[in-house]
């Protein structure tokens, strides 16, 4: 397919699928909605694999990696997936007109191209799924590989400026704020010589009003 110009872009001609069952849906364009559930579908079926995606390469190449991405994400988000082709659709030959100025003819006419399409895709053929999605890709790969980068660019200047990614190190202890530490005492006292002496471990009621009896000086 064409690459499409900047006029098309701004006034996209829809794009027409017939269905196997020869139901035609129309195509419609991916606004915001539409991303977060193609985005849901990716995260939830592709996961890390979304990093394979390169927003710099060939337009064609992206768009064949990402419709490989969403084809393979499909068994594990399987409602996500319907739920996206039904969103990205709706029934050829609506109506378009305003509700206080459409017949009752033509409104029960949209009722009945709406109801058909709900039970196309409801549970649509397999064919059908890969044939809308080569269409929203290619529709959309320009713009979604537009908005990649642009993230990208964002987040880059993000973590610059609240320093994120960057290798932490160590403190200094005066950044601490810790204690000096205490000189040792120029004098000690002797060890004791009076025979072994037993170790027992401090209560927590020490030094809170009883003191410890001191040993008795030998006499002389």
């Amino acid at each position: 397919m064409a690459a499409e110009s900047e006029l098309d872009r701004i006034d996209p001609e829809a794009v027409t699928v017939k269905l196997e069952s020869g139901f035609p849906v129309e195509v419609v364009r991916l606004k915001t909605r539409q991303m977060f559930r193609l985005l849901r579908i990716l995260t939830r079926g592709a996961g890390p694999a979304i990093a394979q995606l390169d927003f710099n390469e060939d337009q064609a190449a992206f768009g064949q990696k990402l419709l490989g991405l969403l084809l393979v994400s499909v068994p594990d988000a399987e409602q996500e997936t319907v739920a996206f082709l039904q969103s990205m659709c709706k029934p050829a030959g609506l109506s378009e007109k305003k509700p206080q100025h459409i017949t009752k003819q033509e409104s029960e006419h949209n009722q009945e191209l709406w109801d058909r399409f709900n039970e196309e895709l409801f549970n649509p053929e397999v064919g059908d799924t890969l044939a809308l999605f080569e269409v929203i890709v290619a529709n959309e790969a320009p713009e979604l590989q537009s908005l990649g980068k642009k993230l990208r660019a964002l987040w880059t200047v993000a973590k610059k400026a609240t320093g994120m990614g960057q290798a932490e190190t160590a403190p200094e202890a005066q950044d601490l704020h810790l204690p000096e530490p205490t000189p040792a005492s120029s004098t000690s006292s002797a060890p004791s010589t009076d025979g072994a002496t037993s170790t027992s471990s401090i209560s927590p009621s020490a030094g809170s009003g009883s003191a410890r009896k001191r040993r008795a000086p030998a006499a002389v």
